[in-house]
């Protein structure tokens, strides 16, 4: 797709996406693990790694990065919880919360895709002249 007809939101809304798909798998993968010996829990940020980025393009050597830039630069990341212990073989999962985790990401994954679904049909809209 050209450049010129996705908008910034429309970055966001993938970036967003993205982020859910990714915590949908680790959120998977910890239930999957939740009989290993050992797991870790993992968890999946974003909003950090998002705000650093828009800090550095305003105060480093060029603050002139655009909203563009920063956004294509932002990615998840993934974060491993070493300090928590729910059994004795030492796992980390409580699979209860990561059941609700999983329940509260689809909703958002649902609003995400609805949000990018009106940007679509806005844009078929203007597209058609209707």
């Amino acid at each position: 797709m050209a450049d010129f007809l996705v908008s910034n939101s429309m970055l966001m809304l993938e970036k967003a996406m993205n982020f859910q798909w990714t915590k949908q798998s680790v959120i998977l993968d910890n239930i999957t693990n939740a009989d290993t010996p050992d797991y870790k829990t993992q968890y999946v940020t974003f909003e950090e790694a998002f705000n650093r980025s828009l800090r550095t393009a305003r105060l480093g050597p060029k603050p002139t990065a655009s909203m563009r830039s920063v956004i294509s630069t932002s990615s998840p990341v993934v974060h491993i919880a070493d300090d928590e212990t729910f059994r004795m073989d030492g796992n980390g999962v409580n699979v209860a919360e990561q059941q609700l985790e999983a329940v509260r990401n689809s909703y958002q994954l649902n609003y995400v895709f609805k949000a990018m679904s009106s940007d679509m049909s806005r844009l078929l809209l203007a597209i058609r002249g209707q």
